[in-house]
């Protein structure tokens, strides 16, 4: 039992030390610029990639249409998203994620169309 225990605790407590609830932080120019780099780079791939997973989802005639232009439309997505983020990387992010809002209003208990059907 003890044997068991020294591995354990060598293996959870530091996983328990490094634990932490904060939120993510904002990202950062350098990663916009390395996202967009990416996103230029790897746009190729899609040509790729695309098809092939079109063939193993519905066949050859399938993957060599739908995955054909939807491997296209991505590598233009890609490539201009990618140039627009190595293109404006200097310029600081908002997140897109809304903050959780509050109203402070109380809704009343019953809801207005169950007051006739409570009990």
């Amino acid at each position: 039992m003890r044997k068991t225990l020294l591995p354990l605790a060598f293996v959870a407590l530091p996983a328990l030390a490094m634990a932490d609830l904060r939120l993510p932080p904002k990202p950062t120019m350098m990663e916009k610029l390395g996202r967009g780099v990416a996103n230029v780079t790897l746009a190729a791939s899609e040509l790729f990639d695309s098809p092939y997973m079109a063939t193993q989802e519905g066949g050859g005639t399938y993957g060599d249409t739908f995955g054909f232009t939807q491997g296209l439309s991505r590598m233009v997505m890609d490539t201009g998203i990618g140039a627009l983020e190595i293109a404006t990387f200097f310029i600081p992010t908002k997140s897109m994620k809304m903050p959780a809002h509050d109203t402070g209003q109380v809704e009343p208990y019953p809801p207005a169309d169950l007051k006739d059907n409570w009990y």
